[in-house]
């Protein structure tokens, strides 16, 4: 059996590659098409055959004329002129019984004396259809939780209402421990209208949030101590604060879970005056921001548990809350395509950190 060398091998490979891949020279000429690309050309009937062979991609693209084409154009020429090394953009490609998406990659190379572009083509159908139905269950969530919200607080405000009424015209007839249910039925129905709220703001992170922009996270800090402003005073918290990143983000859903935190944080000090740490380091092309403090911790063990919605880990009559602060962060956090998590040892203190993408160096 004849053995074939490595390098005979790889014409063999990138033909059965799932990519549509080809090369060009500098000015743009396609040299070389794998069959993935070729096959590609032929089912959507656009000129990617063998026959472009010797053609220029450039002049392929105007002559589809689209806007697409026009993109696809402008980022190859800046390749060919040395002005960036990486180009990539979806692209949608129609075909009779359904609707595909590309993404387009393309990258210079060079071989010691001529550079060269190799243009891939990646099918995202399956991804683009998933983040369209991801976004329509968004939606209906939504939806969902915004009719629930209203439907249960129409009620809630009657019982609300007639308890207060009959608080306030029957007094002089209640016993004392009758006054006693009234406000144990008031402070329920004010806790369940906190929670109805809380499920409707945790169903619109994703549908009802800002797009990513360049956010100074000691700006929204700032705002954040101002907020609490009283709260610090009155408890005498300390805060200390070193200097946090910018980051790409959505600076209101950023400023809920440092409000979050720091609330948590301050709640939980326990005897002592809140003493919490703000900080951020940077490691492997991400942030990681920390809110420590020195309070009175939790079992190392129950750190998922404090991510679930309505789960707390202290009785209301300890810590007043509703248990969905940090499902909060946590869905946020989610969405700037970061990690959140807690380490903490009883009567210790806590730690708070979740990640951050970094951005590119004109974010920094």
């Amino acid at each position: 059996m004849t053995v074939r060398e490595p390098e005979g091998l790889v014409p063999l490979a990138v033909d059965t590659l799932p990519i549509n891949l080809a090369i060009l020279d500098d000015e743009g000429t396609i040299l070389y098409t794998n069959r993935a690309w070729e096959e590609f050309g032929k089912e959507n009937d656009i000129d990617l055959r063998p026959d472009t062979i010797g053609v220029n991609y450039l002049e392929i693209t105007e002559r589809a004329g689209s806007e697409t084409a026009r993109t696809a154009a402008a980022g190859l020429s800046e390749i060919l002129e040395g002005e960036r090394d990486l180009f990539e953009f979806e692209y949608p490609c129609h075909s009779p019984d359904e609707r595909r998406w590309f993404l387009m990659r393309a990258a210079s190379f060079s071989d010691g004396e001529r550079r060269y572009v190799a243009v891939a083509h990646f099918d995202i159908s399956e991804r683009y259809e998933y983040q369209r139905r991801l976004e329509e269950s968004n939606e209906h969530l939504e939806q969902f939780a915004h009719a629930i919200a209203h439907d249960l607080r129409e009620p809630l405000r009657m019982v609300t209402k007639f308890l207060q009424l009959i608080e306030r015209r029957h007094a002089d007839e209640i016993a004392q421990d009758g006054e006693e249910f009234i406000d144990y039925a008031l402070d329920g129905a004010d806790r369940m209208r906190t929670m109805i709220e809380g499920l409707l703001e945790f169903s619109r992170i994703e549908t009802r949030g800002e797009s990513f922009e360049p956010v100074d996270l000691d700006g929204v800090l700032d705002d954040v101590l101002t907020d609490l402003d009283v709260r610090i005073e009155t408890t005498d918290a300390e805060i200390t604060v070193e200097s946090l990143p910018t980051v790409e983000g959505d600076a209101g859903q950023l400023r809920q879970v440092f409000q979050n935190l720091l609330d948590n944080a301050i709640k939980y000090s326990g005897e002592d005056p809140p003493d919490v740490t703000i900080s951020a380091t940077r490691a492997e092309g991400e942030w990681i921001v920390s809110v420590s403090d020195r309070g009175i911790g939790f079992e190392q063990g129950k750190t998922d548990r404090i991510f679930e919605t309505f789960q707390r880990l202290h009785t209301r009559e300890e810590h007043a809350g509703t248990g969905i602060g940090l499902t909060l962060c946590k869905r946020i956090v989610d969405r700037h395509g970061g990690e959140i998590w807690a380490a903490s040892q009883p009567e210790a203190g806590t730690t708070f950190s979740f990640t951050l993408p970094a951005p590119g160096d004109r974010f920094e």
